[in-house]
């Protein structure tokens, strides 16, 4: 058993890890997991499966129900009170600027105390169904190390490297940790993958134990030779194998469909390999009936249910769809967002790792891209493919059809961009990194240093050590900080500008700091951090929410925010008599912000949208806002005025790259006209922009006054420049109620009639109109 005890080292830590994650993620936080939560719920409490479009409230009903019965056998006994529909007190500042790194409501829902330790009723119960995923992540790495051996029995470092890339992967160790499908979708993946890639390497074909190698591992007969598995032929059992593999895989994600290419793929081979046809035609006909046993009554059951055996049409009628032919542009976009959420992208995604992480995993995938090609290059030059070689061929298989089944739900779906749709293939991709990594000292510069296992077992030993601090760092580093609570301060520390403003009789500010006093605005966004150091003086009654405003010269909102204290983690309703705690607000100007001088102000409010009084020390009221202090906002220094930055698009055909007002007037009477003037970059050929129109629209929200202006961005074009001066001239008339008004522009395509997406270069849609500085009529 020595031999296994690096497998036994990785499975012990990855169990360690994803505990921790799972314990230090609050429930439901993980995507989707509410909806997979009531899956659970209903049937402890029903008895029978749900039916989409028929429930009191949406859960994943659509999806094939095995890891809900798992759950639901665990937690039955658990005493829950809480109603199936019953949503937990969300954040509605869930999400800001989802795609920054960082820690501002990161949190979807507000916690209460009886989520914490020791668990209780639903909080029981969603943590133990969490702890299911953890044990079926671990059973995903024995089957990955297992096919690792399988294909290099003299050489298990191999096995070592590829099954850490996985262990200690952040994304994979947090989704163990939540309630979902994925993790039974990857462990079935790793199923099929090891049977196929078994019967593969099979000295006999269809013969069920003989191996091309000298060693056995996981046998897949051993302990059954009493039982009646063992008195089927092997060709028979082969079949069985098969079969129950593909349906452990459509009965844990219907997008595991297409893996049975793979399968029938390899049975050919083998018989065509063999001569042994007759054995083909037993076993598939055994993997047929033996498929259509285990699950084959989902499909009758939907069949009969929704009039089709898959409900996905059921299923795209309440979750709608976009149209493939109109989105193909926008998923080649999205796939930066697809990598980053395979390897550590938490939540629904606005908890990001930094970028450099992504990067650094992309590079050295294409490290080990090159070291398969080379080895490809190598075999095709000796005119033989190793049996190793054969089996890589089928684990890229496997990564291309999960690719495929991602890419074509990407093409339908707004939510499809997430990496954990291809967990099913991660297991072959990850034996396959290794091996493209551990190709390159094989024949390169290490190979003079150590023999070709030895430097296998060196980079094995780098990897595993890599990974393992990664998986720690996104811990410690970014998940557990997204969900901490503010730090807090003491009578002993010496606070920057003591004050004393006191809220009503709730709590007192006692310090502030505004950090960047002087903005020089860059052509992208600047922010200003303000901190806080609070004294509550008696319980808050419910919620109250804390403002900051930024205010230029005119009394213009330059920008502000609306947030629970403690960036969403603190709200008043926790509050308790002596907590001191320092709040953090950060006020992010719009790369669009005009230069001005801006006062920075702070308050609290109620849900209803009273706010609370201020008092000073001598006991005056101050009025409803606490001022701060003011910041001057310099102008940004580029090619063309107010520059913005290039950082995001119009889907990939046009930027905007600055903009002014004509002599820097945001003031009209009446009767003025306000000319405005936006610089375009084109990024396509002049034909690709054929259609598109800006669109320029002033509105005063309280009066629904409004004056708009639409060019055709074709029409103003130089088919030798790529910049296009976009000049529009907005009148104001007695119609227009005096006022500040928004600026808004759209780009709008009318031959699809749809405004065209801002995205971000990282690949998030950003919006479908960007706000620029506001103007005052008077």
């Amino acid at each position: 058993m020595k031999k296994y005890w690096p497998l036994a080292l990785l499975i012990a830590s990855f169990l360690l890890l994803a505990l921790s994650y799972s314990v230090i993620n609050p429930i439901h936080e993980g995507t989707d997991e509410l909806r997979h939560y009531r899956f659970v719920r209903y049937l402890v409490e029903n008895r029978a499966l749900p039916v989409q479009g028929q429930e009191a409230c949406r859960s994943q009903s659509h999806h094939p129900p095995l890891i809900y019965a798992l759950g639901a056998l665990l937690t039955g006994w658990v005493d829950e009170t809480a109603d199936i529909c019953a949503n937990p007190p969300s954040n509605p500042f869930w999400a800001y600027r989802y795609w920054d790194v960082g820690t501002d409501n990161k949190n979807m829902y507000l916690h209460p105390a009886t989520e914490s330790f020791p668990w209780a009723g639903d909080a029981l119960a969603a943590r133990l169904v969490r702890f299911v995923n953890v044990g079926l992540g671990a059973l995903t790495l024995v089957l990955t190390y297992a096919t690792a051996v399988l294909i290099w029995p003299r050489n298990r470092a191999m096995a070592v490297g590829s099954t850490a890339i996985l262990a200690f992967s952040p994304m994979f160790l947090y989704m163990a940790g939540t309630i979902n499908n994925d993790v039974i979708a990857a462990l079935s993946g790793a199923a099929v993958m090891y049977a196929s890639v078994r019967l593969l390497l099979s000295e006999t074909g269809f013969g069920f134990d003989k191996l091309s190698h000298r060693e056995r591992p996981l046998s897949l007969s051993k302990g059954m030779s009493k039982g009646g598995f063992d008195r089927l032929s092997p060709r028979l059992r082969w079949g069985v194998v098969m079969g129950g593999v593909y349906a452990l895989a459509l009965m844990s994600k219907f997008n595991l469909a297409p893996i049975a290419a793979v399968q029938v793929l390899v049975m050919t081979y083998v018989a065509w390999r063999h001569k042994q046809w007759g054995s083909w035609l037993i076993s598939g006909v055994a993997m047929l009936v033996t498929t259509a046993v285990l699950a084959g009554w989902w499909f009758l059951r939907n069949q009969l249910v929704y009039g089709e055996p898959t409900g996905v049409e059921t299923l795209t009628e309440l979750w709608g769809v976009r149209s493939p032919s109109e989105s193909f542009w926008l998923v080649i976009q999205e796939l930066p967002n697809v990598w980053s959420s395979l390897w550590g992208r938490f939540g629904f995604g606005q908890i990001p790792l930094p970028e450099l992480f992504y990067t650094g995993l992309w590079l050295l995938t294409l490290v080990a891209g090159a070291g398969l090609l080379w080895a490809l290059l190598r075999a095709l030059k000796a005119r033989r493919l190793s049996q190793s070689g054969l089996a890589a061929v089928v684990l890229g298989l496997l990564v291309l059809i999960f690719f495929a089944v991602l890419f074509a739900y990407m093409l339908i779906s707004p939510a499809g961009a997430m990496g954990r749709f291809f967990f099913p293939g991660l297991p072959a991709l990850v034996i396959l990194l290794f091996a493209g990594l551990a190709l390159w000292p094989v024949g390169g510069v290490w190979s003079k240093l150590a023999t070709a296992a030895r430097a296998t077992q060196i980079t094995a030993v780098v990897v595993s050590g890599l990974m393992a601090v990664t998986a720690v760092w996104a811990l410690v580093g970014y998940l557990a900080p997204a969900y901490a609570a503010p730090p807090r301060w003491s009578d002993a520390q010496t606070l920057p500008n003591p004050t004393h403003l006191q809220f009503d009789d709730f709590a007192t500010l006692r310090g502030y700091e505004v950090h960047h006093t002087a903005v020089s605005r860059p052509p992208g966004e600047s922010m200003i951090q303000v901190d806080l150091y609070w004294e509550v003086l008696n319980q808050p009654i419910g919620d109250f929410y804390l403002f900051a405003h930024l205010q230029d010269e005119l009394g213009i909102m330059v920008t502000q925010r609306d947030t629970h204290p403690g960036l969403g983690k603190f709200p008043t309703s926790q509050w308790r008599p002596g907590d001191k705690f320092k709040d953090t607000v950060y006020l992010w100007l719009p790369e669009t912000t005009y230069p001005s001088e801006a006062t920075v102000s702070v308050g609290l409010y109620a849900p209803e949208g009273y706010r609370l009084l201020v008092w000073n020390a001598a006991g005056e009221m101050v009025g409803d806002t606490a001022v701060l202090e003011q910041i001057t906002i310099s102008p940004a220094v580029g090619e063309f005025p107010n520059p913005l930055a290039t950082d995001k698009s119009y889907e990939g055909r046009l930027r905007l790259v600055g903009y002014e007002f004509e002599g820097d007037k945001r003031t009209a009477m009446v009767g003025d006209t306000i000319t405005l003037t936006l610089y375009w970059e084109r990024l396509v050929p002049l034909a690709e922009i054929d259609g598109l129109l800006a669109d320029i629209a002033l509105r005063h929200p309280p009066s629904h006054s409004e004056v708009r202006s639409v060019n055709s961005l074709y029409h103003q074009a130089d088919p030798d420049n790529p910049i296009i001066i976009d000049t529009h001239h907005l009148p104001l008339t007695a119609e227009n109620s005096p006022g500040v008004y928004d600026v808004n522009l759209r780009l709008f395509d009318i031959f699809t009639e749809k405004a065209v997406i801002l995205v971000a270069d990282k690949g998030h849609q950003i919006d479908n109109q960007l706000p620029l500085a506001r103007v005052v009529v008077e």
